[in-house]
């Protein structure tokens, strides 16, 4: 944001005492606030209270940000808290602005980038088309069809049919009975499902080449959507906030965009750029390409804008009243890097996307119980959807 613009905010300053309420848990947000100093803890809905010390990392990010606020607040030591305007969320999506021709304006640490460069300068930049089966099963299902109509287009691909089988034999939708047709495994996932979960499966086969320093960064890739996507599954059960198999494959395509960048390294000579410009770009496009693929996929709205609203924890679309499924995307991909110790994270209270959560019982210490309990869904995403 620029000095011009913060200036023109009314931003105050509010003090507090220790043992003085800041702010309630589920009361309207009408600013976002930020600790200058002093000490505040955090008691959200699974009563885990959470300490923020000003002057730490945790520190550097809203207290509250959102609709409403997402925890109680105590001062428990002499605090000065900082009430930015909710406008200035605004003016922050503006500057950052969430189109895909935000390739063409490239940061200063991205100049030098010889890759990136002649990515952006290229005329002959090839999106991926959606797998067969996939493609042909969901243009079907725009019209009204049934389950034999279905599973003739499931079974023209062996390889897909025999996954979504494994996938109806799975404990997600194990009875008594095992499937052994795929005529079952459709009545038994439903239709709605069986089109999102073939369409996951069938990704897999874009995550391939040549080279096989860009292949194992491909493959590292694939791991890590079959992960926030089997996270996605996985909270989108507990918080009930949409349908768990649509935030399955949500969670799968919010990195498509790797695809297409690492197929034009694969086509570039040796000599014309290192790996590690590889992987210094692709944070930067991953972003505005897998919104592009998933338009000419002609995804539904809720889904094609995911992989530009999921890119930063604070990018989240105002004056919604409950979670979406970017919501639960983005929360996804926190928990993800939550599990991975590597990552430094802003606490998940000051989230947006955690704010709607409203009527979940999602604290930080649930988090860590939702990764534990996520790790069966994630080995079996893993059988779902590898080789």
């Amino acid at each position: 944001m620029e000095e011009k613009q913060l200036l023109e905010l009314n931003i105050s300053s509010l003090d507090y005492s220790p043992g003085s309420i800041i702010f309630n848990r589920g009361e309207a947000a009408e600013s976002i606030l930020y600790l200058l100093s002093g000490a505040v803890y955090l008691e959200t809905a699974g009563k885990q209270n959470l300490t923020i010390e000003a002057g730490t990392f945790e520190a550097m990010h809203p207290l509250s940000c959102g609709e409403y606020r997402n925890a109680t607040a105590f001062c428990k030591k002499d605090a000065v808290v900082i009430a930015v305007p909710k406008v200035a969320m605004d003016l922050y999506r503006q500057q950052y602005n969430l189109i895909p021709q935000r390739l063409l304006d490239l940061p200063e640490q991205y100049r030098n980038n010889r890759l990136l460069n002649k990515f952006i300068a290229s005329d002959n930049i090839v999106m991926p088309a959606l797998p067969d089966v996939a493609m042909k099963l969901r243009q079907a299902m725009q019209k009204d069809i049934g389950v034999a109509d279905v599973v003739k287009i499931v079974t023209l691909d062996a390889a897909i049919s025999a996954k979504l089988m494994q996938v109806a034999n799975s404990p997600i939708y194990r009875t008594v009975n095992p499937i052994t047709t795929c005529l079952n495994a459709v009545n038994r996932i439903g239709l709605h499902s069986t089109k999102n979960i073939v369409t996951s499966i069938s990704l897999r086969s874009l995550y391939r080449n040549q080279r096989n320093e860009l292949n194992v960064l491909a493959q590292n890739y694939w791991k890590l959507s079959i992960r926030i996507s089997a996270l996605s599954y996985t909270l989108a059960k507990l918080t009930k906030t949409c349908d768990p198999e649509e935030a399955l494959l949500a969670g799968l395509i919010s990195n498509i965009g790797v695809i297409p960048f690492l197929k034009f390294a694969d086509n570039q000579p040796d000599d014309q750029y290192e790996i590690a410009e590889v992987k210094a770009a692709l944070p930067f496009v991953t972003g505005a390409l897998s919104a592009l693929i998933l338009n000419k996929w002609d995804f539904p709205a809720n889904m094609k804008n995911i992989p530009l609203e999921t890119q930063t924890w604070f990018m989240v679309e105002q004056d919604k009243t409950e979670a979406e499924l970017s919501d639960i995307v983005l929360l996804a991909k926190y928990h993800a890097q939550l599990g991975n110790g590597r990552s430094k994270l802003p606490p998940i209270t000051s989230l947006p996307s955690f704010a709607y959560l409203k009527n979940a019982e999602l604290s930080p210490d649930k988090s860590l119980k939702i990764l534990q309990d996520a790790k069966q869904q994630v080995a079996e995403a893993m059988r779902f959807f590898g080789p």
